[in-house]
């Protein structure tokens, strides 16, 4: 399937990083940065909606302030032999959503099925997520997050 493609002029990129910095950004606001109109923002933002290159309006959780300072980037990959492994069904993403500190999961290719982000208040709670993580069929390689840029926005090439 092939996706919906766009052609942004220099306004819609201005636009785009307005968004990226303040998603809250009224369009009358957004207007006064671009000169144009609010009902042209709102046509603007209404056309990068719809074909898809804008998919949401979310928060950005900072993890520390809820008390879980530990963050980890973790490497899933099969156990040889386990059900998992055996079973081209299976998706190694469908156990992680119901696991209390992952973040975020990637589905990848290379010598590991997916990637794990946790953000936890303790070692012991990290040690808790490796060890269902193993019930799960997975053998994991962790590697400690000491600093993140955040998600890099969007730009102009």
């Amino acid at each position: 399937m092939r996706e919906n493609t766009i052609l942004l002029d220099d306004t819609d990129w201005r636009i785009l990083e307005i968004l990226q910095e303040n998603a809250r950004a009224t369009f009358t606001e957004i207007g006064l940065s671009v000169g144009l109109t609010s009902p042209a923002v709102r046509e603007r933002i209404r056309r990068m909606e719809e074909v898809g290159l804008i998919t949401g309006y979310r928060p950005v959780i900072s993890y520390g302030v809820l008390g879980r300072q530990i963050r980890a980037l973790i490497a899933l990959k099969f156990k040889s032999g386990s059900r998992a492994a055996q079973s081209p069904e299976f998706s190694p993403l469908e156990p992680l959503s119901d696991i209390p500190g992952v973040v975020r999961a990637w589905l990848v290719t290379g010598d590991t099925e997916c990637f794990v982000e946790a953000a936890v208040p303790t070692m012991k709670a990290l040690d808790g997520i490796l060890v269902k993580l193993h019930d799960f069929g997975f053998l994991t390689v962790t590697y400690m997050i000491l600093d993140d840029t955040g998600e890099k926005r969007c730009r102009q090439l």
